[in-house]
């Protein structure tokens, strides 16, 4: 009977830690799927300021996010996972994503804001959905069939702890933002 008393709170706490690891990544996920809508409805002619801002603060979005699920929660995951084929289709659908992404920030550098940044930035939208689908719909169900065999608690508080990190190199600073906007 003690046995039953000790596993379970640690299965309980394991599940709640698995449910947090992947709450994080979906909510990475919906920011995504929102700018993605929020850019539809931009005029690229008319509003090219916003929908600049809008592409790089997705794709640094994207950058920390792919790189955070390479580095840290696919080989997690990996280890415990019987299939592997997810995996492996992520990992390339991550490469193809980076492939727009460069693309995209070669387009802007170079003041290339016309039918095609934005036909590359839908492309992008399209390939990011068709992941997230798969990630959320068929890798995360798995995900909660390997219980125990993650780390989950150590594996959220190192994506937790890479992600500030990530988020502190690759994404524009807020107050650097509102600085210029308060200058302009």
């Amino acid at each position: 009977m003690p046995t039953t008393e000790k596993t379970a709170p640690r299965a309980g706490s394991a599940a709640a830690a698995r449910e947090d690891v992947l709450n994080m990544l979906i909510a990475d996920h919906k920011r995504a799927k929102k700018s993605f809508k929020d850019f539809e409805k931009l005029d690229a002619q008319k509003q090219a300021d916003a929908c600049k801002e809008l592409v790089e603060q997705t794709c640094a979005e994207l950058q920390v996010h792919t790189t955070l699920e390479e580095e840290i929660f696919y080989p997690a995951v990996r280890q415990a996972l019987k299939e592997q084929d997810l995996l492996d289709e992520a990992e390339v659908e991550h490469a193809s994503a980076k492939q727009l992404i460069e693309q995209l920030q070669s387009m802007q550098q170079q003041g290339q804001l016309d039918g095609k940044f934005s036909a590359t930035f839908t492309v992008l939208s399209e390939y990011v959905k068709h992941h997230i689908k798969e990630e959320e719909g068929e890798l995360f169900e798995q995900c909660e069939k390997a219980g125990t065999k993650i780390d989950w608690a150590a594996l959220g508080e190192q994506m937790k702890a890479r992600k500030a990190e990530l988020m502190e190199e690759l994404l524009p600073q807020p107050a650097v933002a509102a600085d210029q906007r308060n200058q302009a």
